[in-house]
């Protein structure tokens, strides 16, 4: 039996440090505040708690539809910077020119070819200095 002067007190609500949120960054996430928002809105009245559900729901499906735009144009981001570095690598790419524009057989190719590399061979280093465009 407890004296007058002492009383076990239990912890009030205003004494609690509440915990601060996690910013949410995936659907999972934000389903499972969506269902602690539903728990403690049942401690509510009736007026109140229908309202609070709704707008909850209104927010969970934002948010959802949010989440869900994001992931579609990373995807789109990503497809797009792999199609840049493909492009950036045929622009890099020096073209040989091996003769005028005519149907040529392998045997052709092969002959300009060896034309070709001779040509070059012939012509030496050629200038120095920086090159024109």
């Amino acid at each position: 039996i407890p004296r007058t002067d002492e009383r076990r007190v239990g912890s009030c609500y205003e004494d609690e440090i509440p915990q601060t949120p996690v910013t949410l960054v995936s659907v999972e996430g934000l389903a499972s505040l969506q269902n602690l928002i539903k728990q403690d809105a049942h401690t509510l009245d009736d007026a109140s708690n229908k309202r609070l559900e709704r707008h909850v729901q209104k927010l969970a499906y934002a948010a959802q539809i949010s989440f869900a735009e994001r992931a579609l144009l990373y995807d789109q981001n990503q497809m797009l910077t792999r199609m840049n570095n493909e492009a950036k690598v045929r622009k890099s790419t020096k073209s040989v020119v091996l003769g005028k524009a005519k149907v040529m057989s392998f045997e052709d190719n092969k002959l300009a070819r060896v034309a070709r590399a001779t040509k070059d061979a012939m012509k030496g280093k050629g200038k120095r200095g920086r090159k024109r465009k």
